[in-house]
């Protein structure tokens, strides 16, 4: 969990803790008893039996047993492949689905030079989202291997044959509308063969990978290979810096999720986690998107996370490089299949891979996190039926104050019955000044007397601190949420509802001027005057304070949160105003 989001639950503990005080504090007794989905692919969980049937259909989409053992078998290495030049083409083909634009390199047997998602926009009002960063050659799957010289051999610059198949011709884009094969094949010096067969999906995120070694016991020293995702993802956010927060690298280690975090790496040092053992994954991810590598046909032996930082402009970038490793059994052939995820951190489709992928996002704390699920799986369903996010924010609102409003009713009148009795209890204050043992005593028996708890204000608001904060999770890190408009100026609720900036920055506040959180602070205002007289003048400067306090901190939290705070002040102010008869003070008795 980032320090950000950590700051921001102690702030908003500490206001939810202190407002009953701050309460009794501006409403004294008064001597005449004054009165306060985009919508998600849900699919269902496959059984074991049903996941083997999958795991067959990624390593073999489209050919049978036959053709699998054919490619596998020595002779077929020796066969001539096609080569690009007879082709006519260039060394690059863009597949097409309609989730994606990938383009697709024979440089190192198929490696990714760009990603676009079609339903997803970039920053500064690009229209697709590029998931590979634009920094450096962009050999971002490789195949590597450790020769006997003790040297890494890299084969990611090597220019690989590449046959297209399931297609009748070889076009500059491959509209997918059925599973399609790209073979790349690679002989290397030392008489093995690489071949790397990609598999594309219409409707899939995933890509199938099979890796086929032939002859290569003379090659790999080491009886191992590494397949290797070479860069993070690239910034897809307008704010690069809250986007480089959530970036990081992770591995699925046994049952540990191991995770590194390039922002922690020293000057000049990066950060590194490598480990042997059942590696069930490896990713890497930003704020909303991850790419995920998993071997499928049989578990890797090891990983290997590695973070550096990058200067650039005023950016501090991150780099990540994940890397996963195979054993190599020197069979005269080895085929592995893998799939490769990449795609948006949506909880419901990674859920539905039955491989954990989904323990990576951020859901806040361990007793928080059930709650951030519910709320998210509440709004997805809700959205499947209001189309509008703001709406369905709404709706939930209006439902949760309905629920606590039995709470919410004891919680005034308790507020209320504490402030009757403080004349009492300054009376019992001046009486036993030097025995509080005994000032307790009397005083409890005072409060069991009326009835009355003195922490009865603070129940709703504990109850509810859970549930401010699993919004603020959902809303500031689920991409449901993400550029999801309400009405006019609030174009997206995972993001601050800014109308315009200020040149210079307000320390807590920062430069953007957002409006629900102005919206927040008066309807407290006016919660507060029809509770309290604020006759003193430190009344009045208690009354603003606390509006201007929460301003603050709120100001650069998602829309989302917001307007769903101001809902709860309006909400409040119509159950105060209407359904909750406050208790008035007694009256005083008279002199004889």
């Amino acid at each position: 969990m980032d320090r950000n989001t950590v700051v921001a639950f102690v702030l908003i503990l500490l206001v939810m803790v202190l407002m009953p005080f701050y309460w009794d504090m501006i409403s004294p007794p008064q001597p005449e008893g004054r009165q306060q989905t985009t919508q998600v692919d849900t699919a269902k969980k496959e059984t074991s039996q049903q996941d083997t049937i999958r795991r067959q259909s990624i390593t073999e989409p489209t050919g049978s047993s036959e053709k699998a053992a054919e490619e596998s078998s020595p002779e077929r290495a020796k066969e001539p492949t096609t080569d690009l030049a007879q082709l006519g083409r260039a060394d690059t083909v863009v597949i097409e689905t309609a989730d994606y634009w990938m383009t697709i390199s024979n440089r190192g047997g198929g490696t990714f030079q760009s990603i676009k998602l079609k339903k997803y926009p970039g920053p500064n009002g690009e229209p697709y989202a590029e998931l590979i960063p634009d920094r450096g050659p962009r050999h971002v799957l490789k195949f590597s291997s450790v020769g006997f010289e003790g040297d890494t051999v890299d084969y990611s610059a090597n220019l690989f044959d590449l046959t297209v198949e399931n297609s009748i011709d070889f076009p500059d884009t491959l509209e997918i509308s059925r599973p399609t094969d790209l073979r790349f094949v690679y002989k290397t010096s030392g008489g093995g063969t690489i071949i790397r067969k990609m598999t594309f999906y219409p409707d899939k995120y995933h890509v199938g990978l099979t890796i086929t070694l032939r002859h290569f016991r003379d090659i790999i020293a080491n009886r191992r290979y590494n397949l290797t995702w070479d860069k993070g993802i690239a910034i897809t956010e307008n704010n690069a810096q809250d986007d480089l927060q959530y970036s990081k690298a992770y591995s699925l280690l046994g049952d540990e999720l191991v995770d590194i975090d390039a922002a922690k790496a020293k000057k000049g040092e990066p950060e590194i986690e490598s480990m042997e053992g059942t590696t069930k994954w490896i990713s890497v991810r930003n704020k909303y998107f991850a790419s995920i590598i998993t071997p499928v046909s049989r578990n890797a032996m090891g990983m290997r996370l590695v973070g550096t930082k990058e200067k650039h402009g005023e950016l501090e970038l991150e780099n990540y490089q994940a890397s996963i490793t195979m054993p190599y059994s020197e069979n005269a052939a080895q085929e592995d299949s893998f799939f490769v995820y990449i795609g948006p951190l949506d909880y419901d489709v990674l859920q539905d891979y039955d491989r954990d992928f989904q323990r990576m996002m951020n859901f806040g704390w361990k007793v928080i996190r059930p709650i951030s699920k519910s709320v998210l799986w509440a709004f997805t369903q809700i959205h499947k039926f209001i189309p509008n996010y703001g709406l369905v924010l709404i709706l939930f609102g209006i439902v949760v104050k309905i629920l606590v409003f039995p709470l919410t009713k004891k919680s005034y009148v308790s507020m209320k019955e504490m402030q009757n009795l403080q004349p009492q209890i300054k009376e019992l204050r001046e009486k036993y000044k030097d025995d509080s043992q005994k000032l307790n005593q009397e005083m409890m028996k005072i409060y069991k007397e009326r009835g009355v708890n003195p922490m009865g204000g603070c129940l709703p608001m504990l109850v509810q601190m859970p549930l401010l904060y699993a919004l603020f999770i959902v809303f500031r890190t689920t991409i449901e949420l993400r550029g999801a408009e309400f009405i006019w100026w609030i174009k997206d609720l995972s993001q601050p509802d800014t109308i315009f900036s200020l040149p210079f920055s307000i320390p807590l506040y920062g430069a953007n001027v957002n409006v629900l959180p102005i919206i927040m602070g008066l309807t407290m205002i006016f919660q507060q005057r029809m509770t309290s007289g604020a006759s003193t003048q430190q009344q009045k400067m208690m009354m603003w304070l606390m509006p201007a306090i929460f301003l603050l901190i709120f100001n650069n939290f998602p829309s989302g949160l917001n307007l769903y705070y101001a809902l709860f002040n309006i909400m409040t102010i119509i159950q105060q105003k209407w359904f909750i008869d406050l208790p008035s003070a007694p009256e005083p008795a008279e002199s004889k």
